[in-house]
């Protein structure tokens, strides 16, 4: 395949055992996705293996003018806990909110459940005279002694850091700033510092405190990569500025996400979830469960009204990310993920995964039975097409690493291979239940989304188990991610923090705070110096909650309703709000707003649907294989994606191969080929 000389935009997203390429190119509108293996350990060089990949295809470096990438280095560098040493500069009295956390069990009915090891030791953490009121008022003035004293004891333990996070500093954060100001003087600007309340200026200490020493955490490995990245890109011939995808599903520049690495956690599978979104859309559905599953893990998330669902924190190795975020379910369950006997004696899968090195055994260097060989023993996985045909597969070295398991089972190999992807589904299900109930949904109402290396195989099983009636697979599931950061906009949550009665604020100053935090919005936005946008749109949001609550809900606010004389509708749309979460409201009690939030989006040039050619006769049968599903065996039909248009039908049992991922069509399944290339399976319809 030859690419013109036209400009190009590249989407990357790095996995743990594939890097997923997606080109766009502006002048014919045409994607193009690759896949090839990541490099364990450094990562830029599976970059740098992709841009070649690419050159083979007719693609010049200097031909790409627009470049972002989905990033885990952040989040592995977390829970492989290989990050910086870090101190910590708390407010005098408060220096074991680390390690106090919230006194609850991570596990509530498990009692030997522990709470997660603090990132910085006791030992690193200084408690500093000062103290700042709820109002943002001085109640003791910052002591500069006590401060030297400690900043020099820091630099005496070798840090790399500090954190600074003083109580009430979400209203006034000068102390926070004058301590950081001290730091960089006083190391000679040797020492990274995270101030909190530059971070996210939100309340609950404990949480605000994770969070900032998580950042500086992780930023000296992200400030490594991030510099590697670039300078790598310039020796490749890329001009292009890099941008790098956010826990939001929005885009910042490789210099704001090396300051704030802690937006970056949920980079790759935030991606994934705005890909989904464009190809439910194309496909005409607007409420679709979607399940990536990778070479680690499967992640899920619901996509309600063609709208992602967003949290205002997660949980990330036992710790609170109070970061706005698409909301993400995952579960260790990927191709990578190893079979294994527990103490009981019974069949597990995950959540350890054997990753791209030494990866699962049919590689040919691992020696522990993974998913991916599970699949590829039950027939699933065409050995020869595997990643395009770039990773060569060996059966015979899956069934020796799966003999001792199946000896213990006292089943043959292809039996115990079933069991595994059975176990594996069994998980999946497990947490999407739990989902499906938390969120009082109706599976009949949604459709699954299969992608990922691997979601396509197994999401008509999980489809299945949960009564969903139909399952969307987009043309390139396998790089959905990398395709999603294409897609992405720039996007930036400038906050401010209230605690007041609502019916206490007047509309003239809210309509003030609005004003001034779209400002700073914008501010930002120009910053990130990106060419070629297409306009910017702002949001505005308040975080309330019922006056004596703990946590508060996101309402979306309207200009209009700040023009009104009074507050009734926005309280009116938050009792409505209040009654959808939760199932009831209280129209007697008062509200209190926490915090001003302000999103502005700036809108990216964005690869379009295409529509694709229509059949003009049956899909072509490319050969049969036995395949065992569910403890059966099957002579499925065999179909090459690449040549299947509009109106194509498969039934299964069917395997449709292609470059990036494999589709599983189960028995009294069928699939349609729709206009724009997804294929569309449901249950039990005839054959058209």
């Amino acid at each position: 395949m030859y690419l013109s000389t036209s400009k190009i935009r590249l989407g990357i997203d790095i996995g743990g055992t594939f890097t997923d390429l997606t080109v766009y190119e502006e002048e014919s509108g045409a994607t193009v996705s690759l896949k090839t293996p990541t490099v364990a350990g450094d990562p830029v060089q599976g970059i740098a293996n992709g841009l070649l990949l690419l050159r083979e295809k007719g693609l010049t470096a200097d031909q790409i003018h627009y470049f972002v990438h989905g990033t885990t280095i952040g989040l592995n560098t977390l829970l492989q806990r290989k990050g910086a040493k870090t101190a910590l500069f708390v407010t005098e009295g408060f220096r074991d909110i680390l390690h106090l956390q919230r006194l609850r069990l991570p596990v509530p009915y498990d009692f030997r459940s522990r709470l997660p090891e603090p990132l910085v030791p006791r030992s690193l953490v200084y408690p500093i005279a000062e103290r700042m009121r709820q109002d943002g008022t001085v109640a003791r003035a910052l002591d500069l002694e006590q401060l030297d004293e400690a900043i020099d004891s820091a630099i005496a333990a070798k840090v790399e850091g500090i954190v600074v996070c003083f109580l009430h500093s979400y209203k006034n954060a000068e102390h926070e700033l004058a301590a950081a100001r001290r730091v960089k003087e006083r190391s000679g600007g040797r020492l990274e510092v995270t101030t909190s309340a530059e971070l996210w200026p939100q309340m609950r200490e404990y949480e605000r405190a994770v969070m900032a020493a998580v950042n500086l955490y992780i930023l000296p490995t992200c400030k490594r990569y991030f510099q590697t990245l670039a300078e790598r890109l310039l020796l490749e011939g890329v001009t292009a500025k890099p941008f790098i995808t956010q826990s939001n599903g929005g885009l910042m520049d490789i210099g704001t996400a090396a300051e704030a690495p802690v937006r970056t956690l949920f980079s790759g599978p935030a991606g994934g979830i705005v890909g989904a979104v464009r190809a439910a859309e194309s496909a005409g559905l607007r409420n679709v469960i979607t399940l990536d599953m990778g070479g680690t893990s499967a992640d899920i998330s619901i996509i309600e009204n063609l709208q992602p669902s967003f949290v205002q924190s997660n949980h990330l190795a036992g710790f609170p990310i109070i970061l706005p975020a698409v909301s993400i379910f995952s579960v260790g369950a990927g191709g990578g993920s190893f079979a294994w006997i527990d103490k009981g004696g019974l069949l597990k899968v995950g959540p350890e995964s054997v990753g791209s090195n030494p990866g699962p055994a049919c590689y040919g260097s691992g020696d522990k039975a993974a998913m991916t060989d599970a699949f590829l023993l039950c027939g699933y996985i065409n050995p020869d097409r595997f990643a395009a045909g770039h990773v060569r597969l060996h059966p015979e070295l899956s069934a020796k690493a799966l003999q001792p398991i199946a000896d213990y089972l006292e089943c043959d190999i292809w039996e115990t291979a079933d069991k595994m992807i059975q176990v594996a589904v069994a998980n999946m299900y497990a947490e999407l239940s739990g989902i499906i109930e938390q969120h009082g949904l109706d599976p009949r109402d949604f459709s699954l989304m299969g992608f990922g290396g691997a979601g396509p195989v197994v999401v008509s099983f999980l489809a299945e188990e949960i009564g969903a009636d139909s399952v969307l697979i987009p043309p390139s599931p396998g790089t959905l991610c990398a395709l999603g950061s294409l897609l992405a906009d720039f996007a930036y949550d400038a906050v401010q923090a209230r605690y007041e009665q609502l019916e206490q604020i007047p509309l003239s100053l809210l309509r003030g705070e609005f004003r001034k935090l779209s400002a700073q919005a914008e501010a930002w936005l120009n910053e990130q110096q990106i060419n070629g946008l297409e306009g910017h749109s702002i949001l505005y949001f308040m975080d309330i909650r019922y006056a004596g609550q703990a946590f508060e809900l996101e309402l979306p606010i309207e200009e209009k309703q700040l023009r009104r004389k009074d507050h009734r509708s926005i309280i009116k749309a938050f009792h409505e709000l209040h009654q959808r979460q939760y199932g009831h409201h209280d129209e007697n009690a008062s509200l209190e707003v926490i915090q001003l939030r302000v999103r502005i989006l700036g809108h990216t040039i964005k690869p379009g649907i295409r529509k694709i050619g229509k059949a003009e006769v049956p899909a072509e049968v490319k050969g049969q294989r036995r395949i065992i599903c569910n403890g059966r065996s099957y002579e499925a039909s065999i179909y090459w994606r690449s040549e299947l248009l509009e109106g194509h039908v498969i039934c299964g049992p069917a395997i449709v191969e292609q470059d990036d991922t494999t589709v599983l069509v189960l028995d009294g399944w069928q699939g349609r080929i729709d206009g724009h290339g997804n294929l569309v399976l449901r249950r039990g319809e005839e054959t058209a």
